[in-house]
């Protein structure tokens, strides 16, 4: 018989699931705003189009497609976030929380991911990592924006969480899945998804459990099962050599040498340290707490070895990106569910024996259930009420939104050459109605573009206005 599930049922489970929707609950007020609303990062904006042109067969996938007169043939990435991502449209149609679900997923994904290894180091209370990777700024930052560092986060939490279990359980088929893992965090977003090579050395050098040979072994097959699988593609696939080669020479050699967008090499290191930072206030006060108290908790020397393996191999995935100059703080992205769970293990002493003493049948601990739940589903019940919003350029959206009322799907139009590196505006037509931006006047659309600013009185000769409402866009139609 089904046992249906009401509020009775749903406040009688696992006395630790409140602190759980605690954490997801603040999560999704800080993002409420921005969850479901419309607008979206260039990087992530761009990405969802190439999938979206992947779903509707324009582009392959070793040779996606942005648009007509744009990133024809897009190798800025590898391909595979972009390909997974078509799959969703191609599901859920090209509504723009197709983007937002899959951005959801992917985080969705992680979150379990941390939490799993969190219960493979033997500790429980999930929530603690759970809450201080949630409330990153970063990471709920990317959550709604698309990257492809979302889906990279999913490859090397899952290579970490395989590594652990072979670990526990001393089956090799288990390195084989890390290191594939891994191979697909390439695809994903190239050589920045190889940092947790360093995890068996790591998690040796600081445990010193077994013989160092065996460590070796196991590092050497962890490289040898993530190189094998790609190295086999590229010899027996031309298509995806050309491919990756394109992304290698373009992307990663000509971004090393002439990509500046920061002004020190130490810019990710004071972006990081800009994240960690809640995380760290969070660890003093607990500690200004205990020697206030004299509770005489420590932190214990297992939980500090295995707090600094973790710490440190989330600087594996930081330091790379000072060989480049071309840097953003979400570059880092898949280091923070190491670091969140590192600086949880320091403070696991402290707050599991605080949540030992709690009576989960008391009065005050059913209030505690109460204001989680209330906090919850406050959150989404924001995030959906914000959902016709805009996180951003909502102008600009609602003058495309007009614009590709009246201008035919696949078209090319001209525009003003100053406006050619507005590239959102580029995106977001290509985005909702593959609608090309053609800065060449001399070869005469049907449409012209140009803002209001830039009108004048003689292009009425040879354009008529298209009477639509907009606010800082013009467009005109050839006579």
């Amino acid at each position: 018989m089904v046992k249906l599930w009401t509020m009775k049922n749903l406040f009688n489970t696992s006395p630790r699931l409140p602190f759980y929707v605690l954490a997801i609950g603040i999560y999704l007020i800080i993002v409420c705003q921005d969850l479901l609303s419309n607008g979206m990062f260039l990087d992530g904006l761009i990405y969802s189009t190439v999938a979206k042109n992947l779903a509707n067969g324009i582009g392959t996938f070793w040779n996606p497609h942005f648009s007509a007169t744009l990133l024809q043939n897009f190798h800025e990435h590898p391909p595979l976030a972009m390909g997974i991502q078509s799959i969703f449209y191609k599901i859920f149609g090209e509504s723009r929380f197709a983007d937002r679900f899959y951005s959801l997923l992917t985080l969705l994904i992680s979150g379990i991911v941390l939490i799993k290894i969190w219960k493979t180091l033997g500790y429980k209370n999930g929530w603690i990592p759970l809450f201080i990777w949630l409330t990153t700024a970063t990471v709920f930052w990317t959550s709604y924006n698309n990257l492809l560092e979302n889906t990279l986060t999913v490859f090397t939490s899952l290579s970490v969480l395989f590594y652990l279990k072979y670990e526990e359980n001393n089956k090799f088929y288990l390195i084989l899945l890390s290191g594939i893992a891994l191979a697909f965090g390439f695809l994903t977003k190239g050589f920045v998804a190889f940092f947790p090579w360093t995890f068996p050395f790591l998690w040796w050098l600081l445990r010193r459990h077994k013989k160092f040979g065996r460590q070796v072994l196991e590092s050497t097959g962890l490289f040898f099962f993530t190189i094998t699988p790609l190295f086999l593609l590229v010899i027996f696939s031309p298509i995806a050599r050309a491919s990756l080669l394109e992304y290698i020479n373009h992307q990663v050699i000509d971004s090393i040498k002439n990509s500046i967008t920061v002004d020190s090499r130490l810019d990710i290191i004071k972006r990081l340290l800009n994240e960690i930072a809640p995380a760290a206030g969070m660890f003093i006060l607990l500690q200004i707490l205990r020697l206030v108290t004299k509770s005489g908790i420590a932190i214990g020397r297992e939980n500090t070895i295995k707090a600094l393996a973790f710490i440190f191999l989330g600087l594996t995935g930081v330091f790379p990106i000072m060989i480049s100059m071309k840097q953003s703080g979400f570059y880092i992205l898949p280091t923070y569910p190491l670091f969140s769970i590192g600086a949880a293990i320091l403070m696991y002493s402290y707050i599991d024996s605080f949540t030992e003493r709690i009576d989960f049948k008391s009065h005050g601990f059913l209030f505690f259930k109460w204001i989680a739940y209330a906090v919850f589903f406050s959150g989404i019940f924001l995030s959906l009420s914000y959902s016709d919003g805009y996180s951003r350029d909502r102008d600009k959206i609602r003058d495309v939104y007009a614009i590709i009322s009246v201008v035919p799907e696949g078209s090319v139009i001209n525009i003003n050459p100053v406006m050619y590196e507005d590239w959102s505006l580029h995106a977001y037509f290509a985005r909702f109605k593959n609608i090309s931006l053609d800065q060449d006047l001399n070869n005469r659309r049907e449409y012209l573009l140009i803002k209001n600013e830039n009108f004048s009185d003689t292009l009425n000769s040879t354009y008529n206005i298209v009477k639509i409402n907009t606010t800082g866009y013009s467009l005109l139609r050839n006579k």
